[in-house]
C-alpha cells in the first residue's frame, strides 16, 4: 500500500492517493490501514522529502492530499486548505550504552558524533538548531554535528550506533526505542511550534472516497493512532 518516491511518478489509485513526508511513514501507513478497515475504501501513500512530494503533487493530478509539516507545505502554494492532524515534538535520542540525563551531557567525551536532520529542508533540523542556539550549546557542539538528509536517516544512524546521539521527532524516537538508548524530549519553548497538517491540493475536486478520508482523519480512531505515534 506504500510507494517510495524515487523519481518515478506515483501511479493513480482507485480511491485516495496521498504523498507524505518520510518522517511520518509509520503513522501514515497505520492511518491508511485503519481507514481501509473502517470504510472498505482503498488508499495509497507515497513518501519522500518536501521537494519530492511537491513534485508528485504538481505532476500527478490524482494526488489529493499531502501530509507533512505545515510550515514546509504552505510556501509551495499548492493547497486550498489545511487540516491540523498532529503536533511535532523534538526529541534527543542517545545510542545504546550512552548515558543521557540532560542535553548538557552532549558536551562530554561520551558524545563524539551527534546527528541532526537537514536544517533547511526539515523542520526538525531547524528545531534542533534553534534549541542548541537557545540553550547556548551551538558553539560547543558544532564540531560534533553530522547533518544528514532526513529524520529517518538520523534514526537509522542512532539505531546502528554510527552516531552517539541525534535529534529526531517523537514519532521516530518511539519507532527506534528498542534499538536506542535513553531519550530526552526538548522543551517546546526552544523551537517554533510544529504543526502536522493534511494539505488539500488546490483545484482538486474531492471524490466521495477522498472526502471520507478527510473526515476519517478527524475521528477518534485516527486521533488514537496519532497519539500512539507521539503526535
Amino acid at each position: 500500500m506504500a510507494a517510495l518516491l524515487a523519481g518515478a511518478p506515483v501511479q493513480a489509485a482507485e480511491g485516495v492517493l496521498i504523498a507524505a513526508m518520510g518522517g511520518y511513514r509509520k503513522p501514515v501507513l497505520e492511518l491508511v490501514a485503519a481507514f481501509h478497515k473502517e470504510t472498505g475504501l482503498e488508499a495509497q501513500a507515497a513518501f519522500g522529502h518536501i521537494k519530492q512530494i511537491e513534485t508528485q503533487a504538481r505532476q500527478n493530478p490524482d494526488v489529493a492530499f499531502l501530509i507533512g509539516d505545515r510550515n514546509l507545505l504552505e510556501p509551495t502554494g499548492l493547497f486550498s486548505r489545511f487540516d491540523r492532524i498532529g503536533t511535532g515534538r523534538l526529541v534527543l535520542v542517545a545510542s545504546k550504552g550512552k548515558p543521557l540525563a540532560g542535553i548538557d551531557d552532549l558536551k562530554g567525551p561520551a558524545f563524539g558524533r551527534i546527528a541532526l536532520p537537514h536544517r533547511v529542508r526539515t523542520v526538525f533540523g531547524a528545531a534542533a538548531d534553534a534549541c542548541m542556539k537557545h540553550l547556548g550549546l551551538d558553539g560547543a557542539l558544532a564540531p560534533k554535528l553530522l547533518e544528514v538528509d532526513s529524520v529517518p536517516q538520523v534514526g537509522g544512524y542512532i539505531a546502528s550506533g554510527e552516531v552517539d546521539a541525534g535529534f529526531v521527532n517523537k514519532t521516530e524516537a518511539l519507532a527506534i526505542a528498542d534499538r536506542a538508548g535513553p531519550s530526552l524530549e526538548m522543551p517546546q519553548s526552544c523551537y517554533a511550534p510544529i504543526e502536522l497538517a493534511l494539505g488539500t491540493v488546490k483545484g482538486h475536486t474531492l471524490t466521495a472516497a477522498e472526502s471520507r478520508f478527510e473526515q476519517f482523519l478527524q475521528g477518534d480512531v485516527a486521533r488514537g493512532i496519532m497519539d500512539a505515534n507521539g503526535l
